[in-house]
């Protein structure tokens, strides 16, 4: 296949049977989504009566909704409405396979494109992991994000981020190159999305400018966090709110 004719979204359906199994290997991936998902629950606005309605964008095989409703859940709370949406076919299928309580919805559908189609000010909070670098146009995403949210909505994104950190563009390269694509090989995963993976990484945005990206659409409260370990000025959080 020629770079001209490798889609990421198929590439993702190619993945989407092994990809639990790979991400399971990645050390703290899930306490960090976990985390990411706390972030959120805690900017949700508070509505009498009313579950909050979030949407888990790139939501892929579903660990990151399990994430968001282990964490609302976790608080003694009501219902939750939470709506996964990722562009691959095939990890939506997967995240389909698993049990859901009433009040998840998994869609198949371009993140940009799905948010043009909502009302404004029509979501209390927005979590976005590991998305914003596979999203060609990232400020549309980001001010598209800010309209839907209701007013104090909330806004996360969690994605790895080296720009800026000379150590930690190297350990990302030794990772990939040692570890994260001979793997890919070995457990018969998609290799070329791999490789993908470490160039999406090494190009993507630095956390400030990520940040920025935030506050440029009227975003307040911004704020991030990395993690220890390996994985510090790796892996981030990053935090926001629309306005009141």
């Amino acid at each position: 296949m020629s770079p001209r004719d490798w889609v990421l979204a198929d590439a993702f359906d190619r993945a989407a049977p092994t990809y639990d199994a790979m991400v399971a290997l990645s050390p703290g991936y899930h306490d960090q989504l976990r985390t990411a998902a706390d972030a959120l629950v805690e900017r949700l606005p508070r509505r009498t009566g009313v579950a909050p309605v979030v949407l888990d964008l790139g939501c892929g095989s579903g660990a990151s909704t399990l994430a968001l409703l282990d964490a609302w859940h976790d608080g003694g709370r009501g219902p939750l409405h939470v709506t996964g949406v990722d562009a691959s076919e095939g990890m939506v299928e997967q995240a389909r396979q698993k049990q859901w309580p009433d009040g998840v919805e998994l869609v198949v559908s371009d993140a940009v494109t799905y948010l043009r189609g909502l009302p404004d000010a029509s979501v209390d909070g927005v979590l976005g992991a590991y998305l914003l670098r596979n999203v060609p146009d990232r400020q549309a995403l980001v001010a598209e994000v800010a309209r839907v949210l209701r007013p104090n909505g909330g806004f996360v994104l969690h994605d790895y981020s080296v720009a800026g950190s000379r150590r930690a563009q190297a350990i990302w390269a030794a990772v990939c190159h040692g570890i994260i694509i001979p793997l890919a090989a070995v457990k018969r995963s998609d290799v070329p999305l791999h490789r993908y993976l470490y160039e999406s990484v090494r190009d993507f945005d630095s956390v400030d400018r990520m940040c920025g990206r935030l506050q440029e659409a009227g975003m307040t409260d911004v704020r991030h966090r990395s993690y220890p370990g390996w994985q510090d000025g790796l892996v981030h959080t990053v935090v926001g709110r629309r306005a009141a």
